[in-house]
């Protein structure tokens, strides 16, 4: 008894802490999963405290003094009956605790933490995590041990997919016994993130640029972190040896498995409209299969099509100058060279159009007004590389211009050192 007092007494809710200080045990993906680090409570006493950000992943905000609340562990296809209270000590505790069936899993699984804390009354930042995930049924989460197995032995196992097979969600999250929700679904069991592109109702950008797929981070509203828990494991993916599988979806329901990827750069930051179509910052991650290879297409027997994009809320011409140099600048392509389908090359249309309003009407070349006007009123300027991208140019602001439909023929036609010499200039800062 004396050591369940010292917990009681020693652990007080987050909920009564004046310095509003959480608990850094846990990490939430709110709607997604929970992580808890585990600690002498879990091990010895079979329970763990939730402070308040937790108690609303599990739905328990509203719990009384001596209210319990039963719920339901899934773990390997097995149930373990749980629940969580709210005690009658001043201040009162919210805690899990759960039976002896599924202490003995975790006994099982990390016999060497039991004896640890057995021994030692203080803490370890080495111990392993437990993952929560929400079930559809209230009350009902799917729960994960941190898994030890390295990315050798992890590869040593057999894919449970070939590269184009379709699938569907409950038997993907089976297969690779992560979280069914989510776009990055971490299963610590087998140390490996399934990614998820869902070309069908993600606001994300998700493309391919060559060899190179760029991906956007988790968080479907307003600005993405890289502390986000499951941002973060992509982020840290190769020092931690985790392996990586994606998912690309383009009919609701079907999941097309493209293969085991690597993260190729460090992730960098965007700007893409959220959900509610508002403008944020969110960060891309620089994915290829591994060993280089190209996509598989999906076979016939698999037909899958790329829906075409729905039409933008806010268009183009309604972006401010400065969300529209933003987008122009840091849009997902490559900024080295430009990606070449069939032999046609096409143009950014944020640096499209950044290059035509930055001319104001008025052709970059021989300096003459547009010579008309389309049916949206603007003046009609055709854009024109520089450097053309089939020599190598950049499709950047800085080596596109606007020019009237007889001068960017002319340039195609001539390319006079000359007029090349204007254009530069055209484009340089008025001192």
């Amino acid at each position: 008894m004396f050591e369940i007092e010292e917990i009681l007494t020693s652990e007080k809710d987050p909920a009564d802490v004046s310095d509003g200080s959480e608990d850094m045990s846990w990490v939430i993906e709110p709607g997604i999963a929970a992580v808890k680090k585990t600690d002498r409570a879990v091990f010895l006493f079979r329970e763990m405290t939730l402070p308040p950000q937790v108690r609303a992943f599990f739905s328990v905000e509203n719990l009384t003094p001596g209210e319990k609340r039963k719920i339901v562990f899934w773990h390997a296809s097995r149930r373990f009956d749980a629940f969580i209270e709210k005690t009658i000590h001043d201040p009162p505790l919210t805690r899990m605790m759960w039976r002896a069936d599924f202490a003995a899993v975790l006994n099982n699984e990390f016999p060497q933490w039991v004896e640890f804390f057995k021994k030692i009354r203080g803490e370890s930042e080495e111990t392993p995590c437990l993952q929560f995930s929400a079930r559809p049924e209230p009350g009902h989460f799917d729960v994960e041990l941190e898994g030890v197995l390295t990315r050798e032995a992890a590869a040593e196992g057999a894919l449970p997919f070939a590269a184009g097979e379709v699938t569907d969600n409950e038997t993907l999250s089976a297969a690779f016994r992560c979280s069914p929700q989510g776009t990055i679904r971490r299963s610590l069991s087998t140390n490996s993130l399934v990614l998820i592109s869902d070309h069908t109702r993600s606001a994300c950008e998700d493309k391919w640029i060559g060899r190179s797929f760029h991906y956007t981070g988790m968080g479907l509203s307003g600005e993405q972190s890289l502390s986000l828990q499951q941002n973060r494991a992509l982020a840290d993916s190769k020092e931690n040896g985790t392996v990586l599988h994606l998912f690309e979806v383009f009919h609701e329901g079907e999941y097309t498995y493209v293969g085991e990827v690597e993260l190729t750069d460090s992730p960098y930051r965007s700007r893409q409209p959220d959900r509610d179509q508002n403008p944020r910052d969110v960060y891309i991650f620089p994915l290829q299969l591994i060993g280089g290879k190209h996509p598989r297409h999906p076979t016939s027997a698999t037909p899958v099509t790329v829906p075409e994009p729905a039409p933008a809320i806010r268009p183009l011409r309604r972006l401010s100058m400065d969300e529209l140099e933003f987008q122009a600048r840091y849009s997902l392509k490559d900024d080295k060279k430009h990606t070449v389908v069939s032999e046609v090359y096409e143009t950014d249309e944020h640096v499209a159009e950044y290059a035509r309003r930055r001319a104001g009407g008025v052709c970059q070349l021989c300096r003459g007004p547009a010579p008309f006007a389309t049916t949206d009123g603007d003046p009609f300027l055709e854009v024109y590389h520089i450097v053309p991208l089939a020599d190598g140019g950049t499709d950047t602001i800085e080596n596109t211009v606007a020019l009237c439909p007889n001068c960017c023929k002319k340039m195609q036609v001539l390319n006079l050192a000359a007029d090349v010499e204007t254009l530069k200039k055209s484009l340089q800062p008025e001192d």
